[in-house]
């Protein structure tokens, strides 16, 4: 069992509180206190550059073989987002459920997933999946991914946004405001229509979570992205915000009272 994977099986949650673990790039994986535990967005092996030829820059803390999760949620089909290399890996895990836009719940089933396995979300749409509440939300990621979605996620009354990749559309991200999110994870990269530092830090501002954590930069040569701008602008534009950025494999507890 690698390092991380075991760290993750084998902490403690605290009831009012949430471990939260930076995969790189879009990944992140959350347990509970109850020891619920959902992965968004894992990118883990090369598929990107077997695909699209851009070179991996950070190596994933964890391997597909060691994962342990109730619930992964894809936001969209994109290849680092939805890792087709690595998810028949994990999916031999009978525990884990996949949820995702409708183009990643295809990808599942052709992946030989069970149905009773796979899960469609949708923007607006509630699931309850192993005990953990999951809300599709509002995303704008072009032609490139028509049904790209973000996703709220509820544990225990610790609200988490993810934005998954989307750019910067206040009238779209209305709902999710309305949901007060503890904690906001924008990405920042600014390419590919994505959010840049600045947009993801008015979108803290607008969201006023108690913790906004950088996202999606660095992978790839080709993404771009800079989380220092990131810390700069929200210091500027949402001062009572804590805005961090987090290294690959680090865990981050965050505690509602």
């Amino acid at each position: 069992m690698d390092m991380l994977s075991q760290r993750i099986n084998e902490d403690r949650i605290e009831p009012g509180s949430l471990g939260i673990y930076w995969l790189a790039q879009a990944g992140f994986v959350f347990k509970s206190a109850n020891a619920k535990i959902v992965y968004v967005d894992p990118y883990i092996s090369d598929l990107v550059e077997r695909v699209a030829g851009f070179k991996r820059m950070m190596t994933c803390p964890i391997q597909a073989e060691k994962v342990v999760a109730d619930l992964l949620i894809t936001t969209h089909e994109h290849p680092d987002h939805l890792d087709t290399d690595a998810l028949p890996i994990i999916a031999r895990n009978p525990r884990t459920h996949f949820a995702g836009p409708v183009e990643c719940y295809k990808e599942f089933l052709k992946l030989g997933i069970s149905e009773d396995r796979c899960h469609l979300l949708e923007e607006g749409k509630e699931i309850h999946v192993n005990g953990i509440r999951a809300i599709g939300t509002f995303a704008d990621h072009g032609d490139l991914a028509p049904d790209a979605l973000g996703v709220a996620l509820d544990f225990d009354g610790i609200k988490v946004y993810h934005t998954g990749d989307t750019a910067y559309r206040p009238e779209g991200f209305e709902r999710v405001i309305g949901m007060h999110p503890d904690i906001l994870i924008p990405c920042i990269n600014g390419r590919y229509g994505n959010l840049n530092s600045e947009e993801a830090a008015t979108l803290t501002r607008e969201i006023k979570p108690r913790l906004a954590i950088a996202s999606h930069f660095w992978m790839f040569v080709e993404h771009n992205g800079d989380p220092g701008e990131f810390l700069a602008k929200c210091a500027e534009l949402a001062p009572g915000v804590e805005a961090i950025v987090m290294k690959p494999g680090e865990r981050r507890t965050f505690q509602k009272s």
